[in-house]
C-alpha cells in the first residue's frame, strides 16, 4: 500500500514538472533582465546628456 502510493506520487509529480522547468526557468529571468536594463539606462542617462551636451 505505501509502496503503490509512493509511486503514485512520484509519478503525479514526474509529469508536469519537466514543463514547467522550462516555462520557469524564463519567466522570472524577464523582470530582472527588465529591471536590469532600467537600472544601466539610469545610470547612463547623465554620461550620456554630457555627451550630447558636448
Amino acid at each position: 500500500m505505501a509502496d503503490r502510493l509512493v509511486r503514485n506520487s512520484s509519478s503525479l509529480r514526474a509529469v508536469p514538472f519537466p514543463d514547467r522547468s522550462r516555462a520557469g526557468a524564463i519567466e522570472p529571468m524577464l523582470p530582472a533582465l527588465l529591471r536590469g536594463v532600467i537600472f544601466i539606462s539610469v545610470l547612463a542617462a547623465p554620461f550620456v546628456a554630457a555627451l550630447l551636451a558636448g
